[in-house]
C-alpha cells in the first residue's frame, strides 16, 4: 500500500505527465501508471493483459484498464478508514482530448473465509461527471469528505473492505483503481496523525467543476411526448458551481 505522504508527492510529480488516477486519500493500492508490452498496433492478438513464458505480465493498453483494480492484486498492508465511511480523495488526471469523465465509487466487501472481495457492487457515491480545463493534461484534485457507507449493509470493525474509484472517459473506457482498508472506530483515526485528512490531502481544485446526472422519463400522451426530469445526483460537499448535464 502506497503511503499518503508518498502520495501526495507521487500526484504532484505525476500529474503533468500521466492522464491516469491517483487516489490521495487515504491510500492506494499501489502504482499502476504502467504500460508495457507490445502495443496492439503491433499484436493483433493482444487482449490487454498478456501473460509471458516467463510469468510476467505485460499491459499495452496500459494496467488502469484492467478491471476491477487496474491490474494491481490485493495488498496486506492495509490502511485504516472509518466503519461509518469517512474522506476519499483521488487525482483524475486525463489523456489528451478527454476533458470530461464519469467517476463511480463502490466497494468490495471481503467476507468471512475469503481472502478478496467477489464483486465490487456495492456503489457509495452517485455517480457524477467532472470537467476538467482542458483537453490536454492538467493539474487538479477533487475530495468527497464523507463518502458513507450504504445503510443495508452491517459492516462491523474490523472488516475489510476495497474502495474501487472508477472513471470513463468520454469514448466509454474506463480506469479502475482501488485502496484495501481496515474499518475503525473513527476515533482511532483521529488519534493517528498520519491518517488526519488535511488540506494538504484533501482538497478540490477550483480548475474542476461538477455536473449534474439525471434521469429522463418519456411519458406519452394523446400522441404528445413530454418528459420528466429528476435529479440523479447533487454533490452538495463540493463547493464548485453545479451545471446541469443536458
Amino acid at each position: 500500500m502506497v503511503g499518503i505522504g508518498r502520495l501526495c508527492a507521487f500526484a504532484a510529480a505525476w500529474s503533468s505527465a500521466v492522464a491516469h488516477t491517483v487516489i490521495t486519500y487515504p491510500g492506494w493500492r499501489g502504482n499502476n501508471l504502467h504500460t508495457n508490452g507490445t502495443l496492439p498496433q503491433f499484436n493483433p492478438d493482444t487482449v490487454g493483459i498478456d501473460t509471458y513464458e516467463n510469468g510476467t505480465h505485460g499491459f499495452p493498453f496500459g494496467m488502469q484498464w484492467i478491471y476491477p483494480c487496474g491490474g494491481m492484486p490485493l495488498t496486506t498492508n492495509r490502511t485504516k478508514w472509518p466503519v461509518g465511511g469517512g474522506a476519499l480523495s483521488f487525482q483524475p488526471g486525463w489523456f489528451p482530448g478527454h476533458s470530461k469523465a464519469l467517476v463511480y465509487v463502490n466497494i468490495g466487501i471481503t467476507e468471512p473465509n475469503m481472502q478478496a472481495p467477489p464483486n465490487y457492487s456495492h456503489p457509495v457515491v452517485p455517480p457524477f461527471q467532472i470537467v476538467g480545463p482542458t483537453n490536454t493534461y492538467y493539474n487538479g484534485q477533487v475530495c468527497l469528505p464523507q463518502v458513507r457507507m450504504p445503510a443495508n449493509l452491517s459492516l462491523q470493525v474490523g472488516d475489510n473492505i476495497t474502495i474501487q474509484v472508477i472513471e470513463t472517459a468520454q469514448h466509454g473506457a474506463a480506469l479502475y483503481s482501488c485502496v484495501d482498508v481496515t474499518l475503525v472506530e473513527p476515533e482511532e483515526i483521529s488519534e493517528d496523525p498520519a491518517m488526519e485528512v488535511t488540506p494538504q490531502n484533501c482538497y478540490n481544485s477550483t480548475n474542476i467543476k461538477f455536473n449534474k446526472m439525471f434521469t429522463t422519463s418519456d411519458i406519452t400522451s394523446a400522441g404528445v411526448a413530454s418528459y420528466t426530469t429528476s435529479t440523479m445526483i447533487l454533490v452538495s460537499a463540493l463547493t464548485f458551481s453545479m451545471i446541469s448535464l443536458l
